[in-house]
């Protein structure tokens, strides 16, 4: 009987085949695993730039008329873009003006749920930004007794104080201390401050300690200097306009958001 079997040259071509065969599926699976990495990354891009929009448009949402301001700093080379804010928690109206009865350290008001302890402020009539963040006595921001303001239609103040101006519409606010959210061009991260009080001259950044809200955000896009945020300050009667234009990139990749938030004007 003859033996049967394969040929050294048979035996060659098998592996030449296989080789090619495997090869060829090797390079479909990297390719594949590379566009399952590239959606996943895209995916995690995109999802860390809605948070963070969306972060900063639910607090630009609740600022306080005439507060919004913005500054581009640079130090060593890095920029610095802020956008800085007065967060409003309460509104309400006082029951009789308060510019002609010169000093007080409280009014009556239509009743409110009172805000949290801590440092609050009682603001009436911010009519514009300047003012505004200067302060003074007379003025339109005073501090707000949290701790003895135990009643809801009265609003006990730390100091006695002038308000310089009464709102048309007898309105007043109870806000936190101004906040800033700024974006890095060094380091790509978008951060929070806050607790810095008042300030005439804006800082950017603020000289406390940040909250880290995002990061990969670029202010240079190609040759082009990119505007994260541009305001248009409307007036009595239409409402101002923030507009936020953030670019994301991680490993080549983009994602672009921009979001344009109404500002209540009216104070």
């Amino acid at each position: 009987m003859r033996a049967r079997g394969f040929s050294l040259i048979e035996l060659i071509v098998v592996i030449l085949i296989l080789g090619i065969i495997g090869a060829g599926t090797a390079i479909y699976i990297v390719r594949g695993m590379q566009a399952y990495t590239d959606t996943v990354r895209r995916d995690r891009l995109a999802a860390a730039a809605r948070a963070a929009t969306e972060r900063v448009v639910r607090e630009l949402r609740n600022a306080l008329p005439n507060s919004i301001r913005i500054t581009t700093g640079s130090a060593g080379g890095v920029t610095t873009a802020c956008i800085e804010f007065v967060p409003v928690e309460r509104a309400s109206a006082y029951r009789e003006a308060l510019a002609p009865q010169g000093s007080i350290t409280r009014f009556d008001a239509v009743p409110f749920d009172p805000p949290l302890a801590g440092n609050r402020y009682v603001i009436v009539y911010p009519y514009a930004t300047s003012p505004l963040y200067a302060g003074g006595n007379p003025g339109s921001v005073a501090g707000f007794d949290a701790a003895s303001n135990t009643l809801a239609g009265e609003v006990r103040l730390t100091a006695a104080h002038r308000f310089a101006h009464d709102s048309p519409q007898r309105r007043f606010f109870i806000a936190t201390e101004p906040a800033s959210f700024c974006i890095d061009d060094g380091s790509g991260q978008l951060n929070r401050y806050g607790g810095y009080g008042f300030t005439a001259v804006p800082a950017a950044p603020p000289a406390t300690t940040p909250a880290l809200l995002s990061e990969n955000l670029q202010l240079i896009d190609g040759s082009a200097v990119v505007v994260p945020f541009s305001w248009d300050p409307g007036s009595q009667i239409r409402a101002g306009v923030v507009t936020l234009d953030f670019r994301f990139m991680e490993e080549g990749e983009w994602v672009r958001l921009r979001q344009e938030v109404q500002i209540r004007n009216a104070p």
